[in-house]
């Protein structure tokens, strides 16, 4: 209650002391004067006492009237803090205000296994996360399929970088740039090379996140290849001569490529046919140059690799196959993804810890590796709800900062600048080798895209005895048809 009120209580009181005064002050009696002096008394004893309890009353309105307001000035702190917090230190991105559920699809291998760890560390806060993995070519498969309903039923998609400009070529991805721009300086973005942002980059839009730097080199047994006394080959014509050797010992297989998909073919023909110097087709033209005499030596040089070193059940083994064979010792010698160097080491899945050694991948006796040059990383596909997009790519770069990539470098080769981990697999070297001196990146033009999935679908039928002459001649075909389509042929 105001001061004002207070003042008027007062003159009530004396206001009502007054007239019973003159009230008195018109009789003669005595008695009615004390009468009356005794109602002024209690009369100004009752307006007292109303005051002392309005007073009271007052007070504690103001009392509660202040509380309200200190706990209104909390809440609008609390409201002010939880729009700025932090999930964690661990997670260290914007707590939604509402719950945002993500669904991630991939394939599996340790250092993407960490990455997704690294997702879940954000559901401390608002954030949910399912992870789906599958075998690489059902996951893209996948993806392809989720993506090309313009209403995709995931919100990340983890991919090389082939297969992130397949599906930016295809409309299914979003350029990240604007996100870029709008949080790379906080999150540190600088930090990772420009040339693996272009390697998930076309037309100066970038796709994915990069953060998984890979490529492929040699994998052998080093305990076992010495009791045979075989060499570790640098060529493939040294490669082809030890995998006798090898067989006789009682190995199925002597050099083990993985040749069991189409894209697996793509893959290692361009390597073969980058080691003789010659790309896919040409940047400028479009015009294809894989049928051509390099590119008919680099398919004979798979099918010997396959058909000399690779036994019966060389044409059947994935990349996980590959892992598992080099872990339980059924393989000794062959080439595969840096990335799964790691999981040689883990003494709960290898019974050969210590025993798988690394080197650079093969040449074709020239200076350059038939080795490719990858990334792995997250893009975002097109037609998810815009309201979550900056909640999607906060969670893709909590995944994918300095912290994150220092705990995925135990698993394999990470795309920040400076970072490291002491406990990181053995095959750095042999890694770096294959990476610098290999063929490179695949091109990023729609027109290499259509040649990759032409030439593997093409040459897997290899498999089931088409000729390497036919093979290359049906991919030119099909590859010349399609892109003279799309007019991406000078």
């Amino acid at each position: 209650m105001s001061k004002y009120r207070h003042k008027g209580w007062r003159l009530l009181a004396m206001f009502l002391a007054i007239g019973l005064v003159a009230a008195a002050c018109g009789s003669d009696a005595s008695d009615v004067v004390d009468s009356a002096t005794d109602a002024v008394e209690e009369a100004a004893d009752d307006a007292a006492e109303a005051v002392d309890d309005a007073m009271e009353d007052d007070a504690m309105e103001e009392e509660e009237h202040s509380e309200d307001a200190m706990e209104e000035d909390d809440a609008m702190e609390d409201d002010a803090m939880e729009e700025v917090a932090m999930i964690s230190d661990e997670c260290n991105i914007p707590n939604p205000a509402e719950e945002v559920e993500i669904d991630v699809m991939g394939w599996e291998f340790p250092i993407i296994t960490q990455y997704a760890e690294e997702l879940e560390e954000c559901e401390d806060g608002n954030y949910s996360f399912n992870v789906q993995f599958l075998d690489s070519s059902e996951a893209q498969d996948a993806m392809r399929l989720d993506g090309a309903t313009g209403s995709p039923e995931f919100e990340i998609y983890q991919g090389s970088n082939s297969f992130i400009i397949e599906l930016a070529n295809s409309g299914a991805l979003m350029p990240l740039n604007d996100l870029i721009d709008k949080y790379g300086a906080e999150y540190g973005l600088d930090q990772i090379d420009q040339a693996f942002f272009d390697f998930a980059s076309k037309d100066g839009d970038i796709y994915a996140i990069p953060m998984v730097s890979n490529t492929m080199h040699v994998f052998y047994n080093e305990p076992k290849l010495a009791e045979i006394g075989v060499d570790v080959p640098t060529t493939f014509e040294e490669a082809l001569a030890a995998c006798p050797d090898i067989q006789a010992a009682g190995y199925d297989t002597g050099f083990l490529y993985m040749l069991s998909a189409g894209w697996a073919w793509s893959i290692e023909f361009s390597s073969v046919l980058g080691s003789l110097g010659v790309r896919f087709v040409d940047e400028t033209t479009g015009q294809p140059n894989f049928n051509s005499p390099e590119g008919i030596e680099a398919a004979n040089i798979l099918v010997d690799m396959l058909e000399t070193c690779g036994g019966t059940a060389a044409g059947t083994y994935s990349t996980d196959d590959i892992q598992a064979a080099f872990q339980t010792g059924e393989i000794i010698l062959g080439h595969t993804w840096a990335s799964r160097a790691a999981a040689m080491d883990d003494p709960e899945a290898s019974t050969e810890v210590g025993n798988i050694q690394f080197a650079p991948a093969l040449s074709s006796g020239g200076d350059i590796l038939a080795s490719p040059a990858y990334i792995d990383g997250y893009g975002i596909p097109v037609g998810v709800d815009p309201e979550i997009v900056d909640e999607i790519f906060l969670a893709i770069l909590a995944a994918s900062d300095a912290e994150s990539q220092e705990a995925a470098a135990e698993f394999g080769l990470v795309t920040r600048s400076g970072v490291t981990n002491a406990n990181g697999p053995r095959d750095g070297a042999a890694a770096e080798a294959s990476l610098v001196n290999g063929r490179g990146p695949d091109l990023p033009t729609a027109a290499a895209a259509i040649a990759r999935a032409k030439i593997g679908d093409a040459l897997i039928t290899i498999l089931d005895g088409t000729s390497v002459e036919d093979a290359l001649a049906a991919a030119e075909a099909a590859y010349l048809e399609e892109a003279e389509a799309q007019g991406l042929l000078s």
